[in-house]
């Protein structure tokens, strides 16, 4: 283990930094799996791609764009809040080179391969993280073990599709598709945003809140007020697993009723502070959109059951999508500049977060109306990659420079 293994223990800085900050090469490559991904659409409409993307879109963007922000997430800041070694260049380079591999296989639609390089990527990261952890000291962040969790679900997921996806029942496929489209991504936010999320709401030179390590004027003692927010987070993440298996039973209109609370319990514990006031920032007010968002996807599938895929574009794209670019940004800025030093009003998010909106609306109607599905495609693939360009414009400086 990272605490006990003297030859395992190595100097800061003994890694190369794009190996110690694996953000640096899984943000970008996320970003590029994500733009491909809705753009097998318009390039399937025009001909340039063989086969429909209907399986191979959602891979692409779990496995390809949530799963590179989920590694360079954990990769970077799993290590530092145990206090643990960076991950070396060899370890980077593998988990690169095996997520490349998934998407290779999955671009040469051979799924179950596919599934089966994903599930092997997803515990090379666990190995990579669990190497990292020493029981003789405090363990990680409620949160943060949330998100390992998470990442161990979808490897067990990925595994048994590679064995026997084929072949699931029905409810077995409902269940196991909400585990890994909307468990990996969802449960990290949880996890993680307990942590991260009021940090946007922090306006330098002011007294700063609480923050979810107890810490923070006002604040309990912090061993009650990390066993205060943990049973807020694991709880939130009890119910969204159990609606799970709700909905594959049949229930949807219960099952979304169940995540609703679930996030709004998590919301109200986990984040006391995140809705009280005006935004003080442009991320602070995207933040609200994304996690907004989720909520109003699951209370659109309570009112209209079958507005299936309309409302997971709001959810997926609107708040997972958002939630996890803002997240990314706020990495980058921690590490490669000074967060307290961005200006209050962005005019980059003001433009990434509305053409988002505008593409959640467009690929919505798309399934709404089916007389304008093939041309809203079109026109929802090209704006999500134009978020995801100016996202890598308002940080291509960031990559090679250090703020240490």
């Amino acid at each position: 283990m990272a605490g006990s293994s003297p030859t395992y223990r190595v100097k800061p800085g003994s890694s190369p930094l794009w190996a110690s900050e694996p953000f640096r090469v899984f943000f970008p490559l996320g970003l590029l799996a994500g733009m491909l991904g809705v753009l097998l659409w318009p390039m399937f409409y025009a001909g340039w791609w063989p086969l429909q993307p209907a399986q191979l879109h959602p891979r692409l963007m779990i496995f390809g764009f949530g799963m590179a922000f989920v590694t360079g997430f954990l990769g970077t800041a799993w290590p530092r809040f145990l206090e643990s070694v960076a991950l070396s260049a060899a370890e980077v380079i593998l988990l690169a080179f095996l997520w490349l591999l998934t998407q290779f296989f999955y671009l040469a639609v051979s799924l179950p391969s596919g599934d089966l390089l994903a599930a092997i990527s997803l515990t090379f990261l666990l190995v990579v993280l669990i190497r990292r952890v020493d029981f003789d000291r405090p363990l990680p962040p409620p949160g943060f073990a949330l998100a390992f969790t998470a990442v161990a679900m979808a490897a067990g997921v990925a595994y048994y599709w590679a064995w026997r996806e084929a072949n699931l029942s029905p409810r077995a496929v409902i269940f196991t598709r909400l585990l890994l489209y909307q468990g990996f991504l969802l449960l990290p936010i949880l996890g993680v945003g307990s942590y991260l999320f009021l940090r946007f709401f922090v306006v330098p030179g002011q007294k700063r809140p609480p923050q979810a390590d107890g810490s923070g004027p006002g604040a309990p003692p912090p061993s009650a007020a990390k066993r205060f927010r943990a049973w807020f987070v694991w709880g939130a993440a009890a119910l969204v697993v159990g609606s799970f298996g709700l909905e594959a039973s049949g229930w949807v209109r219960s099952a979304n009723a169940l995540r609703l609370a679930a996030l709004l319990i998590w919301a109200i514990g986990a984040l006391p502070r995140l809705w009280k006031g005006r935004a003080p920032n442009t991320r602070a007010w995207a933040l609200r959109v994304a996690l907004s968002s989720i909520g109003l996807s699951y209370l659109l599938r309570i009112a209209f059951p079958k507005w299936l895929f309309a409302v997971e574009h709001l959810l997926f794209l609107g708040g997972f999508g958002l939630a996890m670019l803002l997240t990314a940004d706020r990495v980058a800025l921690g590490h490669c500049a000074d967060p307290a030093a961005a200006p209050a009003k962005s005019k980059a998010w003001r433009w990434i977060a509305w053409i988002v909106l505008i593409a959640v609306a467009t690929r919505g109607t798309a399934d709404l109306i089916p007389k304008i599905m093939i041309s809203h495609h079109i026109y929802a693939a090209l704006l999500w990659t134009a978020a995801g360009g100016i996202w890598i414009a308002l940080h291509a400086r960031h990559w090679t420079r250090s703020s240490e």
